[in-house]
């Protein structure tokens, strides 16, 4: 879903919409309805901490084999 799509569905602009989403802010409680309704995910589920269903895993880091093979190629 698109920023703006998001921010339209909960009633906010998409400035405070990506302040909410990057933690600069807090949604508003009269604001958590209509932003477990515009996710699709019951209520509580905005409060279940111990899900990493919503934050994706970081990607691997390079190994030190793979920079040597990218040396060797130059």
């Amino acid at each position: 879903m698109k920023q703006a799509t998001f921010a339209e569905a909960i009633g906010l602009s998409a400035r405070e919409a990506g302040d909410i989403e990057r933690g600069r802010a807090f949604p508003k409680p009269e604001n958590l309805e209509p932003i477990a309704k515009a996710l699709n995910v019951p209520l509580k589920e905005l409060f279940d901490f111990e899900k990493t269903r919503y934050i994706p895993p970081p990607p691997p880091l390079p190994t030190t084999e793979a920079r040597r093979v990218v040396k060797k190629l130059k």
